[in-house]
């Protein structure tokens, strides 16, 4: 789980008991494995934190932690509330673990996302001064409106879909920030982040019960195609 860097880095990775959406979300099966426990191998596998913890208030969880050699924090009722976010906790786990250079954070509701990804994405931000944060995400081309409102073309001037400048939307897979912009801006993504881009399979985020049923179909695709 070490690696040797100047930079001494921690992934935090918060899985609540329970979930309002999806009931059980976190501890469901996907292809005949817990959901928690894809995003705890994998970060563990791209072997470029020099710790890892998860952040929960499940015994189940502890206890796979445990097993495998994840740090645990407990979770604190206030922060297992529906008004926590992902700001919240990771300033929090910065205070209760003040002594690393950057900060990591990942999600069970990721299964998909690769190894690679994760290291690869750890790795720009660690080896580079030019951003102060980074997170993953996935270029959405089309035409979007919001509020009734067009975002990113005038209807009475359709350019080529070609011609389309993406949107770029985060995956809420992967957040990573450097301590100094942690504490200046109070949130996981700084004033100077790198996009780490991912295919859409990666990008999968489970959220709702269609979400879950969408994976388990790109899991079992996925799968054989590897096996």
């Amino acid at each position: 789980m070490k690696e040797k860097t100047l930079m001494k880095t921690a992934c935090f990775i918060p899985i609540k008991a329970r979930s309002e959406r999806v009931h059980g979300k976190n501890f469901r099966l996907l292809n005949g494995k817990r959901l928690f426990e894809y995003i705890m191998e994998h970060c563990l596998e791209a072997d470029c934190f020099d710790d890892v913890y998860v952040d929960t208030n499940s015994d189940d969880v502890k206890e796979f932690a445990q097993k495998i050699g994840i740090g645990i924090i407990e979770r604190l009722d206030f922060l297992a509330s529906n008004d926590a976010n992902g700001n919240d906790l990771l300033i929090h786990h910065q205070s209760i673990h003040p002594t690393y250079d950057i900060y990591f954070q990942m999600f069970a509701t990721a299964p998909f996302l690769k190894v690679e990804s994760i290291r690869n994405c750890a790795n720009l931000l660690k080896e580079s001064n030019e951003y102060d944060s980074c997170f993953t995400a996935i270029k959405q081309y089309g035409w979007f409106w919001l509020n009734k409102q067009p975002v990113n073309y005038q209807p009475n001037i359709l350019p080529r879909s070609q011609d389309a400048e993406p949107m770029i939307e985060e995956t809420t897979g992967m957040y990573g920030i450097r301590k100094d912009s942690l504490l200046r801006y109070k949130s996981r993504i700084g004033r100077k982040p790198a996009m780490f881009f991912v295919d859409k399979f990666e990008a999968v985020d489970i959220d709702t019960e269609d979400d879950l049923k969408l994976a388990e179909i790109i899991g079992k695709e996925i799968w054989h195609l590897e096996g």
